[in-house]
């Protein structure tokens, strides 16, 4: 079986985390997969260290339509048994080469289509209707969270198309992780062990609500001296959070560490933060929360997309209302006064996660659904 798996290249986040991580893990079952991409980036530099095959037919710009035609051309040329298209710019160029290209074409769904060009107007009006346009023509959509495919469904989506598939995280691999002082020294926060360090990895865009988690720690920070917050993440919001910081005196509390890219250092975060956050008004299935459940790490969350499905409010780690700011202050300042209920949430969400979304199961059901679309279409 070679599967072929087509996206910009220019991915971040949960996105790129998900198909490096799958397209690994496929190789490790001897299935044959080959990453096809429209620009170079960090993605495709990844890619690449994990030794992934990587092609890149570069479009100079989006309007740059002759670059279907060779993307058409070199999927029909390769071989493959099915080609994985994910993300708004590959369903794009697929809904123009779908009809020509011999093998069955899917596509992931990482997030809601309707949300994707939230913070820009002029994209959200042109690319939103031809992603929902392209979405309806693939041969099958595999959703990342239940919420997705309950979603698609009431949007008209025929629900014999769509298949639900969790996202993985690797539980096999020791990480490497800088000790405690180190980490929180490369990150200029001078550590103290007499304080609560409550933390959040997103990208500083609208749609991830860190205005929320500011929001939760300005309440939180008039309270209680002895918890600080970290920020990790960059984006169009940053001026705007830095912003609020100075203007509520939360310096010296809220510290913005902009983004990290070296994994040792993100492994570290995830490993010395005492609560894991996430203040999203709409997400997916997050890595950024299974990162801190391979940490056993407590955490506080909105109760959006396939997060319900993830954490079990109050067993496994603690749920809020969307943009409910005070809520989302008085679960952190529980998991904070309390060690033991801390450590507690953290182990089982580890375990929680360990049984039900690790890399194997996810991988493996991949496969599956492969042959049965590989079958369908012959």
């Amino acid at each position: 079986m070679k599967i072929l798996h087509f996206i910009s290249g220019g991915d971040t986040g949960g996105a790129k985390t998900h198909v490096l991580t799958l397209l690994d893990n496929l190789r490790k079952l001897n299935i044959d997969v080959e990453l096809v991409c429209i620009m170079e980036g960090i993605f495709t530099e990844e890619a690449r260290e994990l030794g992934i095959p990587v092609t890149v037919i570069p479009q100079t710009r989006r309007y740059d339509l002759s670059v279907n035609k060779k993307i058409c051309d070199y999927i029909n040329g390769s071989g493959c048994d099915l080609v994985h298209c994910h993300g708004a710019r590959a369903n794009y160029i697929s809904l123009f080469i779908m009809h020509k290209v011999k093998a069955p074409m899917i596509t992931t769904l990482h997030s809601d289509y309707k949300l994707d060009f939230k913070d820009n107007f002029r994209k959200q009006m042109f690319y939103t209707p031809i992603n929902s346009f392209a979405l309806r023509r693939f041969d099958h959509i595999l959703c990342v969270t239940r919420a997705f495919r309950d979603m698609l469904i009431q949007r008209g989506f025929k629900k014999d198309r769509i298949e639900v598939i969790y996202n993985g995280i690797d539980f096999s691999d020791e990480l490497e992780i800088l000790d405690k002082e180190r980490f929180y020294d490369r990150l200029h926060i001078a550590y103290d062990p007499n304080k609560k360090y409550v933390g959040i990895a997103a990208r500083l865009f609208a749609v991830k609500g860190v205005d929320v988690f500011l929001k939760a720690a300005n309440v939180l920070a008039k309270r209680r001296k002895d918890i600080d917050f970290v920020v990790l993440g960059d984006g169009e919001m940053w001026d705007e959070c830095n912003a609020y910081i100075e203007e509520n005196s939360l310096k010296g509390r809220v510290y913005m560490a902009g983004q990290i890219m070296n994994s040792v250092v993100m492994n570290s975060f995830y490993k010395h933060i005492d609560v894991n956050t996430l203040s999203s008004y709409s997400e997916s299935f997050p890595y950024a929360l299974l990162e801190g459940a391979r940490m056993s790490k407590a955490t506080v969350a909105t109760a959006v997309g396939g997060i319900p499905e993830m954490i079990e409010d109050g067993k496994s780690g603690y749920l809020v209302p969307s943009g409910d700011h005070n809520a989302f202050a008085d679960r952190l300042e529980m998991l904070c006064g309390n060690d033991e209920l801390r450590m507690k949430m953290g182990a089982e969400f580890y375990r929680r996660a360990r049984n039900s979304f690790s890399v194997e199961s996810m991988a493996n059901t991949h496969i599956n659904i492969y042959n049965k679309i590989i079958k369908e279409k012959a």
